[in-house]
C-alpha cells in the first residue's frame, strides 16, 4: 500500500521486534505493580523505604529493563527504515530517562507525606512520564502490527 512504513527489516524480524514490544509491555506492568508497591508504603508512612531496599532495587532493575527493550526498539525502527516506530519509541525513552530522574530524587527525598514539594513533584512527574512512556511504546507496537499485516497482504498478492 502506498505510503506505509513496512520498512525493510522483513516478516520474521517483524515478528521478533513484536514480541519484543509483548516483552516489554509485560515488563510495564511489573514496573507498574512494583511501582505502586513502593508508593504506597513509601507516601503511607508505613515504611520508609530507601534505595537499598529490595523492592526499589527490584523496580528499579525493571526500570533497566524496560529502558533496554524500548531502547533496541527504537534502534530498529531506526535502522529499517521504520520512521514512525522509531519517533514513538525514541519520544518512550526520552520519557523513560526523565521518569528516571525524577523517580531518584523521589526515593532521594524522603517520599514521605510531609518531606516537601519536591518529592511530591517528583513523584508526579514520573508517573506522568511513566504512563506517556506506556502509550508511545503502544503505539509501536501497532505501527509494528500494521507493518507485518501489509508484509504478510504483499506477500499473499505476490503468490496469486
Amino acid at each position: 500500500m502506498k505510503g506505509e512504513e513496512i520498512g525493510d527489516l522483513g516478516l520474521s524480524g517483524l515478528r521478533l521486534t513484536l514480541r519484543l514490544c509483548y516483552a516489554n509491555f509485560v515488563v510495564y506492568l511489573l514496573l507498574y505493580v512494583t511501582g505502586m508497591y513502593i508508593n504506597i508504603f513509601i507516601t503511607s508512612g508505613v515504611i520508609t523505604i530507601g534505595i537499598g531496599n529490595i523492592s526499589n532495587i527490584v523496580h528499579m532493575i525493571l526500570a533497566i529493563v524496560n529502558f533496554a527493550f524500548t531502547f533496541v526498539i527504537m534502534m530498529v525502527g531506526f535502522l529499517y527504515g521504520m520512521r514512525k516506530v522509531a519517533l514513538f519509541s525514541l519520544g518512550a525513552v526520552i520519557s523513560l530517562v526523565i521518569a528516571s530522574a525524577a523517580g531518584m530524587l523521589f526515593v532521594a527525598t524522603g517520599g514521605g507525606r510531609y518531606s516537601g514539594s519536591t518529592t511530591l513533584i517528583g513523584g508526579w512527574i514520573m508517573s506522568f512520564l511513566f504512563m506517556l512512556a506506556l502509550f508511545l511504546s503502544y503505539y509501536a507496537a501497532l505501527k509494528i502490527m500494521r507493518a507485518i499485516r501489509i508484509t504478510e497482504l504483499n506477500m499473499r498478492q505476490s503468490k496469486e
